[in-house]
Formats: C-alpha cells, structure tokens, sequence
C-alpha cells in the first residue's frame, strides 16, 4: 500500500482504469429511460434502469445530435457511451455518446398505460366521483415520509397559510418494493379512524421507478375507495402518476396541495372584518335613512294636527254631498222631461198608427162586402141548391118534379120544378 491518495487523485485513477479497460472504455447498454430532464444548458441528465438495477446518466449538449430529438419516459434505448466517476461528487454515471431508441416502451411505462387504460374503463378517474376539499378543514393528514423536504415545506406552508391549523403526519414509506401497501393501509386507517377532514398523499421528484408505488393499483383502488377528499401530491409538475388521476384533485408539488387543502387565514379575518365593517356601514346609512324617514313624516300637517286635516276632508265631502245632490236634481228632471216628451209622441205614434189601421179596415170589410154573395142577394137576387147541395148554375140542369132551395137574403123556401126549360133551348147557355 502507497501513500494515501486524495479524493480527487482516487477519481482520476478510477477514471483511468475505465479508459485503460478495453472492455469499459466503451460500453452498449440497453435500458428504460427514467426522470429525464434537460437544463437550459443544453445537457441532459436521467437514469437508465430495468427490472433489476439503475444507473445514472448524462448527455452533454455536444452529443445530442446523435440522440432521438424527443426522449419520453419509459423509452426502450441502447445506450452507447462510457462509464466515469465524477470527479467532484465521487458520483458513477454513464456518459451517453449516442442513444438508440428501440421499439416498444418500457415495462413500467407498459404497466402504467395499461393499468391507466383498465381504472379509466372502471370509472375511478370520472369526474362525477370527484369529492370536494373541504374549505376550512379542522385537521389535514398527510400520508408521506417523516424524511426529506416533502413534509417540511407542507409544514412551513400551512403554517403560514393558516397558523394554528393541525397537521396529522402518517408515515410511509414513499418508495421501493412494498411501499404501495403501507400506503393504501395507511389511507384506509385515517378513514376508519376520521383522523382529518381531507388527506394530502405525496412525495417529492424521481423517477418513474421511484414513483411506482403511487402507480400501484392497490394505492389507486385505497384513494377511489377513501371517503374523505385526497389530494394527490406525487413529484413534480410534469410528474403524472395513477395517483393523480384517481385523487379528488391533483397538485403540482407538495407545497401546492398545502396550499390547496387550506386558504389563508389573514386574508379570510380580512375579509371578515371587510364583511363586518360594510355591514355595520349598511346599517348605520339604513338607520340615517330609516331616521330621516321617521322625521320627515313628523313633519306632515297630518301627524302635527290631524283634526284639521279631517275638517278639511269634512267640508270638501259635504261640498261634494251637495253637488252630487244638485247634479242629481238637475238630471232627474231632464230624464223626467225626456220621459214625459216621449209618452206624449208614443202616445201620438199609437194614435195614428189605430186610426190608418181604422181605415184600412174599413175599406177592406167594405170591399169585402161588395164581394158578398149575400150583398147580391139584398139586391133581390137568389141562388138555387139541390137536394144534394150542388148549386144550380144553369136552368137545362133542372127537370120536372126536382126540388131545390131558394136562397134568399132573409131566408130560403123550397120549390118544386114544374115546367122545366124547352128542349130547344138546351143549347142555349143562358139560364
């Protein structure tokens, strides 16, 4: 053994011995792409995993022409490049010269979509079943780890948001295998016990491996079945996970579903006694109005002596009592006029109306009785009937021995024919 090296020295030496490695110096590794990101910069910086292991990379800006122009999460690649220990951080990574996308997508991005795709069918992301966060809840419960910034900054945040306000923390674990089960325990146990009124279940960033346990069924079947309001709280903005579409609502960060799960306190005493203070301002300009009401209607004649207002009335109703009366007068008189004129015309009209219909009569019953058989008759005349009550119109109608009735204008006898007309003169029509 040598002197001791420092850190810097063991780097380098670390670095030479890959480069001196012809099996190193230059390496193909196939993987799935994980928390990509790249930086104004213009370098790149994500981990390359599969089932088993992971290991960090970067692609500098000079190399990314020789790497697919859009890198997804999940992405199947083949890595070129070489293995290098970061001089400054001891930190291994793989410096990507090329990357090769391969067809297909990764396993946990396949499991993703595919559990995505089958809890959509299911209804769990419908926005009908969506509960609402609680405007001013008496306690939140935040189901995360007591480690790392995630905890803290929720912490600070309703702190300061709504000093006072009581944050129940239920630990779990936030990655690595198993996680997803204490997670939904733990959701199901601050339900059962009603430990808050609304449940912030999140992490900080990482890769999409390190975000699985929130991919999990049995944690998004925990939130779908919880009955008090989540707030799904996982990574970073640009982070989705299952959780995410599961939850009542979603945040960006952490310190965003914080913000979310209670308003500001001061802005809400504020608002008080904004509230408090136009509402006392209502009242007193409703009183002034109310009091300059009251006194205006002091002042009318007819509250101060009321007696001359009703004597006043008095004497225009006894004045308009005597003109209704005179009125009266005056009209029945003219209806009496008009009532005595019209008899007298009526009686005038049914006058002459009887003496034309007095002379039409008359005329008639006398030409009637210049018509009358019986007026013949006055004049000397009779008319002959037989036995069988047929008048005689012709004298060659009548024989011998034939009886008949005379009709006189008094009365009538019967006669007895005994000389009936010549038979030479039974052409002859004249009785």
């Amino acid at each position: 053994m040598g002197e001791p090296l420092s850190v810097l020295e063991f780097n380098t030496r670390i670095n030479q011995l890959f480069r001196s490695d012809p099996n190193l110096s230059r390496v193909a590794v196939r993987g799935e792409i994980s928390g990509y990101k790249r930086y104004p910069s213009g370098h790149a910086y994500f981990t390359l995993k599969d089932k088993e292991a992971a290991v960090s990379c970067v692609l500098f800006r000079s190399r990314s022409a020789y790497a697919p122009a859009r890198i997804t999460e999940g992405m199947k690649v083949v890595i070129q490049g070489a293995p290098n220990v970061y001089d400054k951080t001891g930190r291994f990574q793989l410096v990507a010269e090329s990357i090769r996308e391969e067809k297909g997508v990764g396993d946990l991005y396949r499991q993703f979509l595919e559990l995505k795709d089958k809890l959509e069918k299911e209804g769990l992301f419908a926005q009908s079943r969506k509960k609402p966060i609680p405007f001013i809840p008496k306690r939140v419960v935040a189901v995360t780890s007591s480690q790392g910034a995630v905890i803290r900054d929720m912490i600070h945040v309703i702190q300061r948001r709504f000093p006072g306000m009581r944050l129940i923390l239920v630990e779990t674990p936030v990655q690595g295998a198993g996680a997803e089960h204490v997670i939904a325990s733990a959701i199901e146990t601050v339900n059962r016990l009603r430990l808050g009124d609304v449940i912030i279940v999140g992490r900080g960033g990482g890769s999409l491996g390190d975000l699985q346990p929130f991919n999990e069924e049995v944690t998004a079947r925990a939130i779908a079945a919880s009955s008090i309001p989540v707030i799904s709280a996982v990574g970073h903005e640009t982070d989705y996970t299952i959780a995410d579409f599961v939850a009542d609502l979603r945040a960006p960060t952490p310190s965003a579903a914080a913000e979310l799960a209670v308003p500001v306190k001061s802005e809400l005493l504020q608002r008080l006694d904004e509230r408090a203070a136009e509402l006392e301002q209502a009242m007193f300009n409703r009183l002034l109005v109310e009091e300059r009401h009251v006194t205006s209607l002091a002042n009318r004649p007819v509250l101060q002596n009321p007696c001359a207002v009703v004597d006043r009335h008095a004497l225009r109703l006894d004045y308009l009592s005597r003109e209704l009366s005179h009125a009266y007068e005056k009209r029945f008189t003219r209806e009496n006029h008009m009532v005595e004129r019209l008899c007298r015309r009526l009686k005038e009209s049914v006058r002459q109306y009887l003496s034309r219909v007095f002379y039409q009569h008359t005329a008639l019953r006398r030409a009637l009785e210049a018509l009358s058989p019986y007026a013949i008759l006055s004049r000397g005349y009779a008319v002959l009937k037989k036995k069988d009550g047929d008048w005689v119109t012709r004298a060659a109608a009548l024989h011998t021995k034939d009886a008949v009735e005379a009709l006189f204008s008094d009365g009538s006898v019967e006669l007895e024919v005994t000389r009936p007309l010549p038979e030479g003169n039974m052409g002859n029509d004249t009785p």
